[in-house]
């Protein structure tokens, strides 16, 4: 019995961790930004179709090839080493939309810049310890959509408390890494937006 719980435990943490990843928001997350600033409509669908590519489909090809093609580490990433590694290759990608965004809004750089800023903060706690991506990514989407929506989707934060039991109980992370992922992207990424 006591093996059975575990058992739909871990399975529920497993859905949880899988439902919650952040990568598969990021279309929709880029989307929302750009209809939010000053930009022309007839110009959205190109700028999204760049940042879509430097931002998602050129990470996300490369995780997808490394993971299920060179079959270099597994889908959390849960080595440290092997972490930083993948991570700071993304970045040189996600670096590309961040200059695009320069030349596009001045909102839209702040935005990404935000989001670019708290990503590397990540990646630099990762060089001496595993910090949570999967919380610190969340807490990033969940911050745009409130800084979009003047705080209408305060909620949002709410979902994070989920998302950290099923990291924890999957021992990907501990309390403290993921709450210092978690506090570590929300803390920049407002600091970010308000000095700029």
């Amino acid at each position: 019995m006591i093996t059975d719980n575990k058992s739909s435990s871990l399975l529920l943490a497993r859905i949880i961790s899988r439902i919650s990843e952040p990568i598969f928001y990021l279309p929709v997350i880029i989307w929302l930004v750009l209809r939010h600033v000053d930009i022309p409509r007839e110009k959205q669908m190109i700028y999204y179709s760049g940042l879509l590519l430097f931002v998602f489909v050129i990470p996300f090809a490369y995780f997808f090839y490394m993971v299920f093609i060179e079959r270099k580490f597994d889908i959390d990433i849960t080595e440290r080493a092997k972490r930083v590694t993948f991570t700071l290759k993304s970045m040189i990608s996600f670096t590309v939309a961040v200059v695009l965004t320069f030349f596009m809004d001045k909102e839209l750089f702040i935005i990404t810049l935000a989001v670019w800023i708290s990503t590397l903060g990540l990646i630099l706690i990762t060089l001496k310890w595993k910090i949570s991506f999967h919380g610190g990514l969340n807490a990033l989407i969940f911050s745009t959509a409130n800084y979009l929506y003047d705080w209408e989707y305060w909620w949002l934060y709410l979902l994070l408390i989920p998302i950290g039991w099923a990291r924890l109980e999957m021992k990907k992370h501990s309390l403290a890494q993921f709450v210092a992922g978690v506090s570590l992207c929300i803390s920049v990424f407002w600091l970010v937006i308000s000095a700029l």
